[in-house]
């Protein structure tokens, strides 16, 4: 079932992205090609670029509208033939239909049943009471200097006691790559420095300087907290479209849920005995 809402997320998806040539002035409305008896609309050519390999997609607008315009032309005519010959008729045949109308009737609930459940605005609340129930952890800014040894450590620390630029001295003393920057680090977690950095930076209030020196396995540190926040989390427009998959999936599943506790549903085993209903 699972693979099915994929599906069927994937068709909403397409629906809601446009067709490329839309958006570049192919109109979808008048007449394609006219052969026998047969007419090919604008709208089913455009219809069918999802079919195209994505390679193909950046292909000029006109280029690509012949190579879609050849490929329903061919299936059409394939089609016809396949008439001719009665296979529509055929039991299996048939029962591929089924199924194929079966997946289209799927996708084509799906795209409008999210359309009416998740508006922008229901999206919107959701990730507001999404972002509500996560647990955000406190994260700092902080500067620092890197030396060698722990007498290095204590000079910069008088140094900058006495009226040094905290950045400037990093420039100029400190082995770090964030030396360049001024020694500043940047946003972390506590789980995202080494343990006795982050006990040292997090005990820190802004703008205060560590007293002494602190030893990691990388040298000796003197740390300038900048800053202290709550971790912040992604803005709606650069989660929206993982937003809406999962509440698609989501919304789906309870949706199904609910039709299928009002129905009475009997399944049997492979062998063909009645199974318990789950």
């Amino acid at each position: 079932m699972m693979r099915a809402i994929k599906a069927a997320v994937t068709a909403a998806s397409l629906a809601m992205c446009g067709p490329v040539l839309a958006q570049v002035g192919a109109k979808p409305d008048g007449v394609a090609a006219r052969f026998e008896n047969q007419t090919i609309s604008r709208a089913e050519v455009l219809s069918a670029q999802h079919m195209l390999p994505h390679q193909y997609r950046s292909s000029p607008p006109d280029v690509l509208y012949r190579m879609l315009l050849d490929e329903v032309i061919d299936g059409r005519i394939l089609a016809l033939e396949a008439r001719k010959l009665k296979l529509h008729q055929d039991p299996e045949i048939k029962r591929r239909l089924a199924r194929i109308e079966e997946q289209v009737l799927r996708e084509a609930f799906v795209t409008r049943h999210i359309a009416k459940t998740l508006p922008e605005a229901e999206q919107r609340k959701r990730y507001a009471a999404l972002v509500g129930s996560i647990n955000r952890p406190e994260e700092v800014r902080a500067r620092h200097i890197l030396v060698k040894t722990k007498d290095e450590a204590e000079a910069v620390i008088k140094q900058l006691q006495g009226g040094g630029d905290f950045a400037a001295i990093a420039k100029e003393k400190s082995s770090d790559g964030s030396a360049s920057d001024g020694g500043d680090l940047g946003y972390f977690t506590r789980e995202g420095m080494v343990a006795p950095f982050a006990e040292a930076a997090f005990s820190l209030k802004p703008g205060e300087l560590s007293a002494s020196p602190v030893e990691t396995e990388f040298g000796w540190h003197v740390i300038k907290l900048e800053d202290r926040r709550l971790t912040e989390v992604p803005p709606f427009e650069e989660v929206r479209e993982q937003l809406f998959g999962q509440l698609t999936r989501n919304v789906m599943l309870e949706y199904l849920a609910k039709r299928k506790s009002a129905m009475k549903i009997e399944l049997f085993n492979y062998d063909g005995t009645p199974s318990p209903k789950r």
